[in-house]
């Protein structure tokens, strides 16, 4: 199967922003056959992989939203989420946000902040597995669909 082994392949990296070791999480995903999954605790550290060409996905676990002040620019308005990586974004990179206490007003909050997607931090490895697979799918259909537009014009 030639998106199993896409996935395989998948360079995401996950950074971890609510104090817990990010090692865990990753080596859950090498567990499932992402071989090339990488933790990180520092944003900085995610500027170096993504300028080296080395990641597909980002995977952002932070902690509970918290009031933050209105003057903060990294931040929705309300919400208490932390914008994605601004090096993520520039690069078209998809994020994906696990948080605990997960809403739905929380995930309309995240998507409109620029995550691809947004789900809770409590769920399974194997669900987060299923995500980035798809947020992959979803970035080679835009290129694929890209190139043909521009083959049309």
């Amino acid at each position: 199967m030639a998106g199993t082994k896409q996935i395989h392949d998948a360079r995401v990296v996950v950074l971890r922003l609510d104090g817990v070791d990010p090692a865990m999480a990753a080596d859950n995903l090498k567990r499932l056959g992402m071989v090339h999954a990488v933790a990180l605790t520092d944003p900085r550290d995610l500027s170096d992989h993504i300028a080296a060409g080395r990641v597909d996905v980002v995977v952002v676990s932070v902690a509970a939203p918290v009031p933050v002040p209105v003057r903060d620019p990294q931040a929705a308005p309300g919400s208490g989420l932390l914008r994605p990586p601004d090096a993520a974004l520039k690069a078209g990179i998809p994020c994906l946000l696990l948080i605990p206490s997960f809403t739905r007003a929380v995930g309309r909050a995240a998507m409109a902040l620029g995550y691809a997607a947004a789900m809770s931090a409590d769920v399974a490895p194997r669900l987060v597995y299923r995500r980035v697979g798809a947020l992959m799918q979803r970035v080679r259909r835009s290129g694929r669909a890209r190139s043909a537009a521009r083959e049309h014009a």
